[in-house]
């Protein structure tokens, strides 16, 4: 990313960073954090403002001035406090998305269209829009695609952090100069990636799991995911944790534990609110499985070695040991503890 741009001509820019922030999903609070620490190092007299869900969770987790999004919709456009997030965006210098999957419809229109609408008005002001480490989704309506051709090429510069977003841009009509390989933000947490731990089969080892539930996953697979988790419960007498790294997260655990013979011995992990902390909680497991992207970065953060379950491009694409999600059969994850 090239902070220089987003700098200009002066020592202390004002920066808007838009994204799905204070929403309950870690992912999107490591990626946050990640980048506001490469920017307090490239510039750091810059004066930054978030756009998020939830302001106060923003402030709380990152110590940062945070605001509401910008009305997308009626029921948005009746939230109090949207008014000070389009002075701060009529004000600002840049406008900079720092990272996410948040131009996909595989969960339908409405993701392209909130940050399409921030995109849009931030070019209304004459503002410059940067977008850094994203995942861009395969995206099938045909207003989808028109929409997000139409706000993408309104952008600078797009950062992608996989091959499969770039060509899906270039699918869209994107120009090639404006699509850049990029790294996911949550990786300017540290200053290497440590060296991964020996993956661990003897002796008793402490599992993590992190499941999430989308649209096009069946239930078989989780009966499946209780099966498994049994049967390594067992034959193996691992210590077995779940951590939420999203909103309705917890919902899926317990679907998960009715189904299973051994749910009392399974524990549940309070993440810390703090990515310093999130990544200190996950280097204390052997193993990581898990099917949010960022799960599998923040084993990959800490040095655990991780199983992901390739629900989506990103996911299949970040993994060094992926299973899929289609056809799933427990025994394919307990070998990977046999």
């Amino acid at each position: 990313m090239p902070f220089h741009k987003l700098r200009g001509k002066k020592a202390a820019p004002r920066i808007v960073l838009v994204g799905n922030f204070g929403a309950e999903n870690m992912g999107d609070e490591l990626i946050l954090a990640g980048f506001l620490k490469k920017l307090g190092q490239e510039l750091p007299k810059a004066k930054v403002v978030v756009l998020g869900g939830n302001p106060n969770l923003v402030r709380r987790f990152h110590g940062v001035d945070a605001l509401l999004h910008l009305p997308t919709g009626w029921r948005s456009f009746w939230h109090r406090g949207w008014w000070r997030s389009l002075q701060a965006v009529k004000k600002c210098d840049v406008v900079v998305f720092p990272g996410g999957g948040l131009f996909s419809d595989e969960e339908g229109f409405r993701a392209i269209w909130i940050w399409g609408i921030h995109i849009l008005l931030a070019r209304y002001f004459w503002k410059p829009v940067f977008l850094i480490g994203q995942s861009v989704g395969k995206i099938e309506g045909e207003y989808a695609k028109d929409f997000a051709r139409k706000v993408l090429c309104k952008a600078e510069w797009i950062g992608v952090r996989d091959t499969a977003s770039a060509a899906e841009l270039k699918r869209l009509g994107i120009a090639d100069n404006k699509i850049k390989q990029d790294k996911d933000s949550s990786f300017w947490l540290i200053n290497r990636f440590p060296k991964s731990k020996a993956w661990k089969k003897n002796g008793v080892i402490k599992i993590l799991v992190s499941l999430r539930s989308f649209p096009k996953i069946e239930e078989e697979f989780f009966e499946e995911i209780a099966k498994a988790l049994n049967e390594i419960s067992e034959k193996t007498h691992a210590r077995i944790s779940f951590a939420s790294f999203g909103k309705g997260d917890f919902e899926v655990w317990r679907k998960i534990c009715r189904n299973s013979r051994n749910a009392k011995l399974w524990k549940v992990l309070e993440l810390p609110e703090s990515a310093e902390g999130v990544i200190r909680a996950v280097k204390k497991f052997d193993v990581i499985v898990g099917m949010r992207l960022h799960s599998l970065i923040s084993a990959k953060l800490a040095g655990v070695p991780a199983v992901g379950f390739a629900y989506s491009r990103k996911v299949k694409e970040f993994a060094e040991n992926s299973l899929d999600v289609e056809n799933f059969k427990a025994e394919k994850l307990v070998k990977y503890f046999s």
